[in-house]
């Protein structure tokens, strides 16, 4: 057993990170890392954002993230409590009554009309039967293809650890928009994500390859950020 949040206050110590500096590169708020530094897990939004911080935290400071959950699903996680069932409708039955009630209006009206029919003009008509005129062929409307259904433009975006191990976290639009991957590559590993617009920070872009739509492309020289679309990637 070990103390999580003195070990994760330890390893962000010893890399000069303040909780600022994490805040920015992880995009968890800075009291949200006091609580896990403190084992105030009370104090986050629930324990599905618990493990996700702090598999998020751990990763980014080079330790193993799945340690981390695990100790906190055996010392601080709550029970899971039985989903409530869903809601039954119920239906009620119309009484014969009602429906008898509401019939007796249309018999009268459809009544009346037969009888007004035969009354009208003191007696039975004679018809005339229309002369016939022969067929006309209307011509078959010309059949067109229906227009192709092209595929929207997308980003094919992938990352490999070439050279060493590399921190992403990978959101779907923009910097606010869903995050996808929030962890560390390992050297040797591959990610790729499709969407029609990708925005990446990149630590330690130097130990990357990467490709966009098969081709490859540029990474900053530095930690940065990218927005890769199927136009291309511009650094953000």
């Amino acid at each position: 057993m070990f103390e999580i949040g003195s070990s994760l206050r330890e390893a962000r110590q010893r890399r000069g990170l303040a909780l600022a500096d994490v805040e920015r590169d992880i995009h968890v708020r800075s009291r949200y890392l006091t609580a896990l530094e403190d084992d105030r897990f009370e104090d986050l939004p629930g324990p599905a954002y618990a493990k996700g911080f702090l598999r998020t935290y751990a990763e980014f400071l080079g330790l193993e993230g799945q340690r981390f959950v695990d100790e906190y699903n055996s010392r601080f996680a709550p029970d899971d409590e039985p989903a409530a069932p869903p809601p039954v409708r119920i239906q009620r039955r119309r009484r014969l009554r009602d429906r008898v009630l509401i019939g007796l209006p249309i018999v009268a009206v459809v009544a009346g009309l037969l009888a007004w029919q035969t009354t009208r003009g003191g007696g039975p008509k004679h018809e005339t039967m229309p002369t016939s005129s022969p067929p006309t062929t209307a011509p078959a409307p010309s059949r067109q293809p229906p227009p192709a259904n092209r595929p929207p433009a997308v980003a094919r975006l992938s990352f490999v650890a070439a050279r060493g191990p590399s921190w992403l976290a990978v959101h779907v639009g923009s910097a606010s928009g869903p995050a996808v991957y929030v962890r560390t590559l390992d050297q040797g590993q591959t990610a790729r994500f499709v969407s029609r617009r990708l925005w990446v920070r990149v630590g330690a872009p130097w130990n990357l390859d990467a490709r966009l739509n098969g081709k490859p492309v540029s990474l900053p020289a530095t930690t940065g950020n990218v927005l890769a679309t199927s136009a291309g990637l511009a650094q953000r």
